[in-house]
């Protein structure tokens, strides 16, 4: 699943990348070998990929999920619950924030969890109609995966006042091993994206 996901990004950084060098390289080229005139427009292209090139590293910054997600899965096993549910989803500049729950079916109670996709795609992933795998403690945070796809959702409660006394209630040992997972709140990356 790690393999999966690390893949997915790299597509997206050598995509890019391609891109970057072909609009501010590719107009350089074409003067040089007299396709084209000399002209002030030909900057024009460059422009645009100087914007591609701020955009992507501005993305990449958060892709530094995908190694908090690592770290999830070096301390927590995957437990497979039933139902994963998208509330609600919110696009924002570098990604897609969802909204959803993770939980049992017929179980009540489970809180509201903001996360978004460890590769960074904007899209909702496929195959959680089935349940997903979860790595982590619910109250502190986590990492959901489609059974399906491998997908990795990075994970953290909306409302982390909210379940203080659940996590208290969790005991010492759980809150040291969320604190060496680093999902402590001082330490475990907001997933959201603004």
């Amino acid at each position: 699943m790690l393999a999966h996901n690390f893949r997915v990004l790299a597509r997206f950084v050598a995509f890019r990348l391609c891109l970057i060098v072909t609009l501010m390289a590719g107009p350089v080229v074409c003067v040089r070998l007299g396709v084209v005139p000399d002209s002030t427009l030909i900057a024009l292209p460059m422009v645009a990929g100087l914007f591609v090139l701020i955009y992507t590293v501005l993305r990449l910054r958060f892709a530094t999920r995908f190694f908090s997600c690592k770290r999830v899965l070096r301390h927590y096993p995957l437990t497979y619950y039933s139902r994963v549910a998208k509330k609600e989803e919110r696009g924002k500049i570098y990604g897609t924030v969802f909204a959803l729950r993770v939980s049992i079916r017929g179980q009540h109670g489970a809180p509201l969890m903001r996360g978004v996709d460890a590769a960074g795609s904007k899209r909702w992933p496929a195959g959680f109609d089935e349940g997903g795998w979860v790595a982590g403690d619910l109250p502190y945070g986590g990492v959901v995966i489609s059974p399906t796809t491998d997908a990795m959702l990075f994970v953290k409660p909306d409302d982390w006042d909210k379940l203080e006394s659940r996590r208290r209630e969790l005991g010492p040992d759980r809150a040291e091993l969320a604190r060496r997972a680093r999902m402590d709140k001082g330490k475990w990356p907001e997933p959201r994206l603004t």
